[in-house]
């Protein structure tokens, strides 16, 4: 399980796209953006924007993705191993 966690932080932080207060999105989440925000600047009114956007489903399937990769890696791991070993 901590596999599991280490590996979707890492992903998550290193797939990140970030923009801060500039224009454009800023986006958590790989290989579904779970988070999104997203600013910007109005010229004609002189007013800054944000809008953000989470969703609790890509967020579940990250953790999934993240899991069962992390699962497949200690399984290869293994396997790799056992076969040096005989």
């Amino acid at each position: 399980m901590t596999g599991g966690v280490l590996l979707f932080s890492i992903i998550t932080l290193a797939t990140s796209s970030l923009y801060y207060n500039a224009d454009g999105a800023d986006a958590y989440g790989f290989p579904f953006n779970f988070y999104r925000k997203v600013s910007g600047y109005n010229m004609v009114s002189g007013q800054q924007s944000t809008a953000t956007d989470f969703k609790v489903l890509a967020l579940i399937g990250d953790f999934t993705f993240a899991f069962l990769a992390s699962w497949g890696i200690f399984k290869l791991i293994n396997k790799l191993r056992k076969k040096g070993n005989v």
